[in-house]
């Protein structure tokens, strides 16, 4: 099975972090109510977090062939087998919070950051707090550390300084809400083709995924980093609470992801011809064009240590510079004040209509393709244009149309297959996360600029 190499942390995580980082941090811009994405209806089996599943057994259980209750918070997501079961934090004899009647909300397990500390957290302190448990699907539970991509820990280290670690921890809080959505989507998609694809399959699956990683992913991530070995980069990542395995591991379930849904959501029909027909037919305004030119222009500004009259005469020598034979282009570098003159004056296709200037737009689509017209006036400028193509306004044929309605149709029954293929996932799929129940938070107006990836 041949897998796509998708980027680890893409643009989907880049692009939300600054606008959920200003939420987070509070200062003074006005909030701008938006929910993120989630089910309206939560499945939480017996035992899950925030469900009234059994208390686990003491710690000697483990690993003696008895059952261990799944339905724990777990330690990490990180297996050797995908679908085995998860072995619960109590079984290692870390208390875990919501065991008195708690009402599900997972807190860190054995570590919480007074806000007296520093802004600037000890890497430990970091690498327990990574290790909170935020969502679970199916099998599988999302860890603080799998949202914390390389990006989101570098722009954190950059921009929150100066902050409370409760500051900090609040901006975290609102950009984890907000990628949590497309994360727990994407792992919906990864615990079915884990749960369909053979076992003894798997191994090879992953080990052309890592070397795809390897080959493309890391030296970029490095580049990125400023570094030039995988022992530098994972000596970076510890010191955030982050790991290359991890890295690895999202990386896989992502890749995997994707080619699972594409295989779900293909499209090998042929689209009848009527078909292509009527959706021509149906959408005559999307196949219209407006007419256009490409033109060159002189041009001379009126301003008052220039009067009319001398900007008059200077443009007529300009014109009369063309007649006599000289390239237009060159008189534009010269001596004309355009916005294109370095350039030669020359502007590229124009549609009719686009132009703010409408002595400019009416000449340059009545005047002849090829001649030089006479002086133009405006109140600040005078100008000389020559057309150098143009074509009128028209529709693009259904003969030269139909091969991109067809590829439109294609993909909109792709998307259709993919959105049938998750409503059947999520209904089939139980999922957890620890925003279930809670308001959606703020969500900034404002953007600000996202960290590179």
């Amino acid at each position: 099975m041949a897998v796509a190499a998708t980027a680890a942390h893409g643009s989907d995580t880049d692009a939300i972090i600054g606008e959920a980082a200003a939420a987070g941090a509070g200062r003074g811009r006005t909030p701008v109510a938006a929910a993120p994405h989630r089910r309206e209806a939560v499945s939480r089996p017996d035992g899950w977090p925030g469900g009234s599943g059994s208390n686990v057994g003491s710690g000697s259980n483990v690993g003696s062939g008895s059952e261990v209750d799944v339905g724990k918070h777990v330690l990490s997501s990180i297996r050797k087998k995908p679908g085995s079961p998860l072995i619960p934090v109590e079984a290692f004899g870390v208390k875990q919070a919501g065991g008195d009647g708690d009402s599900g909300r997972v807190e860190q397990a054995g570590f919480e950051t007074p806000s007296s500390l520093p802004s600037t957290v000890p890497s430990s302190a970091q690498s327990l707090e990574t290790a909170l448990v935020v969502a679970r699907v199916g099998p599988e539970v999302v860890l603080e550390s799998d949202l914390l991509t390389p990006s989101l820990a570098a722009w954190l280290e950059k921009n929150t300084p100066g902050m409370t670690p409760d500051q900090v921890r609040e901006v975290k809080k609102q950009i984890y809400r907000q990628m949590l959505s497309q994360y727990v989507e994407s792992l919906i998609v990864y615990v079915d083709a884990c749960r369909t694809i053979p076992e003894d399959k798997l191994p090879e699956i992953r080990k052309k995924v890592n070397e795809a990683f390897d080959e493309q992913q890391l030296p970029r991530l490095l580049k990125d980093a400023g570094l030039t070995s995988a022992g530098e980069y994972e000596q970076m990542l510890r010191s955030r609470g982050q790991s290359l395995d991890r890295i690895r591991k999202t990386f896989f379930e992502r890749a995997l992801a994707q080619q699972w849904a594409e295989q779900k959501a293909s499209f090998d029909g042929e689209i009848p011809h009527a078909e292509l027909i009527a959706h021509y037919h149906a959408n005559l305004p999307d196949y219209e064009y407006p007419a256009r030119a490409r033109f060159e222009q002189l041009m001379v500004r009126i301003a008052p240590s220039r009067p009319r009259e001398e900007a008059w005469k200077r443009l007529a020598d300009m014109g009369n510079a063309v007649i006599a034979g000289r390239p237009l282009a060159d008189v534009a570098r010269e001596m004309s004040d355009g916005p294109t003159a370095k350039q030669g004056g020359g502007y590229d296709w124009t549609g009719k209509g686009s132009l703010s200037s409408a002595v400019l737009d009416r000449a340059i689509f009545t005047l002849p393709v090829g001649q030089l017209s006479t002086i133009l006036e405006e109140e600040s400028a005078l100008h000389i244009i020559r057309v150098t193509e143009r074509t009128e306004a028209g529709r693009v044929s259904f003969v030269d149309a139909q091969v991109e309605i067809r590829r439109r149709l294609v993909a909109d029954r792709k998307k259709r297959e993919m959105e049938t293929y998750l409503a059947k996932l999520r209904e089939r799929t139980p999922v957890w996360t620890i925003y279930d129940g809670e308001p959606a938070g703020p969500v900034m107006a404002g953007r600000p600029q996202s960290p590179a990836r």
